[in-house]
């Protein structure tokens, strides 16, 4: 299933809730363990969802980075790091329903947070990859939440298209 940008963000705010549910249930203790997840932990790698989206949000409103690291932990409580994640999901849901379609057909130009390097490029392959982001790095939550002995959520899209 293809989706257009509007839907994509519906998806991401779904896969988002769920993986938050299941997450939930972690003590503080257990969110923070290192499961030798790239960002180590499920509260680093959710850390990091949130926070490329922050970043990807700067670019869009022509804002420079606040940001000089991925691996920043901008929440160590998880209640907090929900709530930020949910309005993010929010403002995303808001900008693409917003889009005029001729905009997607622009550039975004940025210089990536550690490296500096400069990018110009569609600005629908920017929201592209930023949904991708985010489905990459929801799949290795899911994995660390399957080692920490809880049943992940499923998040197919085709579960979350029969609820459309």
């Amino acid at each position: 299933m293809l989706l257009d940008l509007p839907t994509a963000a519906k998806y991401n705010s779904w896969a988002n809730k769920r993986l938050y549910a299941v997450a939930g249930k972690l003590s503080a203790s257990e969110l923070s363990q290192d499961r030798k997840g790239f960002f180590k932990s499920i509260l680093g790698t959710l850390n990091h969802i949130l926070l490329a989206d922050l970043i990807y949000r700067e670019r869009l409103e022509k804002k420079p980075t606040s940001f000089t690291r991925l691996d920043e932990i901008l929440f160590t409580d998880f209640d907090g790091l929900q709530q930020a994640q949910f309005s993010q999901d929010i403002w995303y849901m808001d900008f693409c329903n917003d889009l005029d379609p001729e905009e997607l057909e622009g550039t975004l130009s940025f210089d990536t947070v550690e490296t500096g390097e400069y990018f110009s490029l569609p600005l629908r392959m920017c929201l592209t990859n930023l949904f991708q982001h985010q489905i990459h790095h929801r799949g290795q939550t899911h994995h660390m939440l399957s080692h920490a002995g809880l049943e992940p959520p499923p998040l197919d899209v085709v579960q979350f298209g029969s609820g459309l």
